[in-house]
């Protein structure tokens, strides 16, 4: 793909029954200047708690040049290793001990991912009929203060599936502050500091009250004795969330989040192959952060504050005079007419790629396929898939934001 073609491309992930991913390839480039690699050498993560616990966990491994690595979890005494050929991928299936459960207790399932060559890595968790995947960044991405995206559980479940975060150490020496939006699963009460000291490969887990709380909003911060130079990965999401909570069915949804200082203030949500509606949701950083919504009425959000709509078949374009943060969940089946809940972050419009590579995983669940990309007019008949221009035709205007168009690639 030439490299001056692809302006923005927002990847999404795979769900069951459909797929969408579209993994960017080197580093994002932001027009602020932020720069945020998505691919890299050297890699932490942590599985959250899927459902009733998962029954497969993997990390894809994908490389444009060939490399091998190698896959741990310290704190478990577990390892193995992986070859990745020339523009290819590995799947590597983790243990299922990996998977973090409970709330608010520290656990050794720090998951360290090292290649001999740049690399990007999707993890994915399975149980089931709920599943979801996620891209992992590398620590040059990381930072020290989240806002946390995540969503509720199932509600009227008899409590049984809560929204949750986790946090995954990667120095000795850690200190994090949590500042819960909702009670936490133990009695920790929302909107009361606590803090959590962790050693390199150490995770804890947070997971709310009860099943219709929603954990978004949270402040995840270093304090300072922990300072910046201890970056730590943070993950967001439900152990089987309905969306919104009157649509059947649920899932397991969770997304790696990227640091406060890597939001942006414009974003595009996408078209997606195979389903009638979905859900986007916006959240502020900032007191007064005033967002619109295509040619819609500014809208008023305070730090932390989140609005949601629910049921939209068009794309939008949101802009915003402070930092927001903005994810697109697919919803149930009995209200998107097919597939089940997962969760988008967006990136901003102020980060922009020209190329991406892509990965699909096929299963007998998951078999419908696509691809969603948003480009400034000018892209459009530039833009080539496997050296095939994309049709002009699938292009699509954004309502108030003229400088962009939307296309679904079946």
């Amino acid at each position: 793909m030439p490299r001056n073609t692809l302006y923005h491309a927002l990847r999404a992930r795979h769900w069951t029954l459909l797929c969408l991913v579209l993994l960017l390839t080197g580093s994002i480039q932001a027009q602020s200047g932020t720069v945020l690699p998505t691919r890299g050498k050297r890699f932490w993560t942590g599985f959250m708690q899927n459902g009733f616990g998962a029954q497969s966990l993997k990390l894809h491994v994908m490389g444009t040049a060939g490399t091998t690595g190698t896959v741990r979890i310290p704190g478990l005494g577990w390892n193995t290793s992986f070859t990745v050929a020339s523009s290819g991928v590995v799947v590597v299936d983790v243990p299922t001990m990996a998977e973090n459960s409970g709330s608010e207790t520290v656990q050794p399932k720090g998951v360290l991912i090292e290649a001999q060559d740049s690399v990007n890595v999707l993890i994915s968790s399975f149980q089931n009929f709920t599943h979801d995947m996620a891209q992992i960044l590398p620590e040059s991405s990381l930072g020290s203060s989240y806002r946390v995206d995540a969503y509720q559980g199932l509600p009227n479940f008899n409590n049984l599936h809560r929204s949750e975060l986790l946090i995954v150490a990667t120095e000795d020496g850690t200190e994090v502050r949590i500042t819960p939006t909702v009670n936490t699963a133990t009695g920790r009460p929302a909107g009361v500091p606590f803090t959590v000291a962790l050693n390199a490969g150490e995770s804890y887990q947070v997971q709310a009250a009860q099943d219709n709380l929603d954990l978004t909003g949270t402040l995840v911060e270093a304090t300072s004795q922990s300072g910046n130079c201890r970056p730590f990965v943070v993950l967001g999401g439900s152990m089987c969330a309905t969306v919104p909570g009157s649509c059947s069915a649920c899932d397991a949804v969770f997304e790696q989040l990227v640091p406060r200082s890597a939001w942006g203030t414009r974003y595009f949500t996408i078209p997606i192959q195979g389903i009638q509606a979905s859900t986007y949701r916006i959240m502020a950083d900032e007191n007064a952060t005033t967002v619109t919504i295509g040619n819609g009425a500014p809208i008023t959000l305070n730090a932390g504050q989140r609005w949601e709509a629910n049921g939209q078949s068009t794309p939008v374009c949101i802009q915003a005079n402070k930092p927001i943060s903005v994810v697109q969940l697919l919803e149930g089946y009995s209200c998107a007419g097919n597939g089940d809940p997962s969760l988008i972050l967006l990136s901003p419009a102020e980060r922009m790629s020209r190329t991406a590579i892509l990965h699909t995983p096929t299963s007998a669940q998951i078999n419908q396929h696509g691809i969603s990309i948003v480009v400034p007019p000018s892209a459009v008949g530039q833009i080539t898939l496997n050296g095939n221009p994309i049709a002009a035709n699938l292009f699509q205007p954004y309502a108030g934001c003229a400088d962009r168009m939307h296309a679904r690639v079946p």
